[in-house]
């Protein structure tokens, strides 16, 4: 998403550049754009601010000022104008956008989503995916005339990469055979990239996109990078470690790079490397005053309704005036332990975030947090509503990342919300 012209057909282009103002979020969000020929629709590779990058063939001249309609995952809409500010390997357009009013402030709002949850909506598109896989929350299985191939991501910090590089065998970027098949990697080699390793890894950028084969490189300047560029593209370099996801089985073998079980459990969770390392959670929560008593929102369908719900329910909302907390009919627990105050909760705050996957409409609720007890073990994490389901979606204990569903003999209790 470089918005800087190529040098040369034989340049290097590094798309996560070191000189950008805003950070870059791998998103494939659906774009239509107006060529002057035709009304195209295609996929963003990536998304920021003020720019995104977008494959088109051919691609428009550059500078040229094109109108846009961006359709974010909620299902609206933004307008704009996009101006095409380079053309990169692959087909590959980088443009600024051009906003206005109501559209720049939906922009930003979203962008201002993304930074904060967007590693969870990726791992929660992977279950909206494959709702039924135990595994989604760590990446996807794709079968293909009969064989399974397990891709997990590699995490939002890049550890897979990490892990990849310090045991697998590399060569310096001048001693790489990519010299040889590549003849324009070279030289920028030099300049950009530290090591390489000897074999290609398949991967995914997203779960829907189609598997590559692809060499990876360690950047001097840090970070990661597959390799691209064939007979018809100069070479380039398209930044890693931003919730991607790499191919680990076969069928159940292991393939290259082979990590081991520990290490994808690590992997797995290094998209909350940050959170895990800060006091999330209160120690001590019998103190607390409890919340305050918030009408019980309508059930999902799947959700039984049990007398006693419907009951506090009616008590709160009587036109009588009596207040449900203050007439001792309720126990302050209700709204701390059990379903009905995971859902209270999540009826208080306005700190709700929706996404569409299809025909589903998953809600997140960052702020929500829960710890639910399952076979003895303690799991933690903010909660979502999915098509009928309430669920923690555990970030911290055994297993973690996974998701849980709730029901009425769920041992579930909520937190306080995370700090930071």
């Amino acid at each position: 998403m470089d918005t800087r012209p190529l040098a040369s057909q034989n340049a290097l282009v590094n798309i996560d550049g070191d000189h950008r103002q805003h950070p870059r979020f791998r998103l494939p969000l659906r774009v239509t754009i107006n060529l002057p020929s035709e009304e195209v629709v295609a996929q963003t590779v990536g998304i920021s601010r003020t720019g995104l990058s977008v494959r088109l063939s051919p691609p428009p001249a550059l500078e040229e000022s094109l109108g846009i309609s961006i359709e974010l995952p909620n299902g609206s809409a933004v307008l704009g104008r996009v101006r095409c500010r380079a053309h990169m390997p692959g087909c590959l357009c980088g443009m600024s956008l051009e906003l206005e009013g109501a559209a720049q402030a939906m922009w930003d709002s979203f962008l201002d989503e993304e930074e904060s949850t967007g590693a969870l909506w990726r791992m929660i598109g992977r279950i909206a995916e494959s709702p039924d896989d135990a595994l989604a929350p760590r990446g996807v299985t794709v079968r293909d005339t009969g064989v399974a191939q397990r891709f997990h991501t590699t995490g939002e910090n890049a550890l897979a990469w990490r892990v990849a590089f310090a045991r697998l065998p590399t060569d310096p970027a001048d001693e790489s055979d990519l010299c040889v098949r590549m003849p324009g990697f070279r030289e920028p080699a030099r300049r950009l990239v530290r090591r390489v390793l000897r074999e290609d890894v398949t991967i995914k950028l997203d779960a829907k996109s189609q598997p590559v084969r692809a060499r990876v490189v360690e950047l001097n300047r840090g970070g990661y990078a597959w390799v691209q560029g064939d007979d018809r593209t100069p070479v380039g370099l398209m930044s890693l470690g931003i919730g991607e996801l790499v191919l680990v089985a076969i069928d159940g073998k292991s393939t290259y790079p082979h990590f081991s079980d520990l290490e994808l459990e690590q992997i797995a969770c290094d998209t909350f490397r940050h959170e895990l390392s800060r006091p999330m959670f209160s120690r001590d929560q019998r103190n607390e005053k409890a919340p305050p008593p918030v009408p019980l929102p309508p059930l999902l369908p799947s959700t039984p309704v049990s007398t006693s719900t419907t009951s506090a329910s009616s008590a709160h909302s009587a036109g009588d005036g009596t207040n449900a907390s203050s007439s001792g009919l309720l126990n302050p627990d209700r709204f701390r332990v059990g379903l009905d105050a995971v859902l209270f909760a999540q009826t208080a705050t306005d700190e709700v975030q929706t996404r569409r996957y299809g025909e589903r409409d998953l809600h997140f609720h960052p702020s929500v947090w829960a710890k639910v007890v399952v076979d003895g073990d303690e799991l933690m994490g903010p909660t979502l509503q999915d098509k009928g389901r309430v669920c923690v979606l555990a970030l911290v204990g055994p297993g973690a990342p996974r998701v849980v569903k709730l029901d009425r003999d769920s041992e579930v209790t909520l937190l306080k919300r995370p700090k930071g």
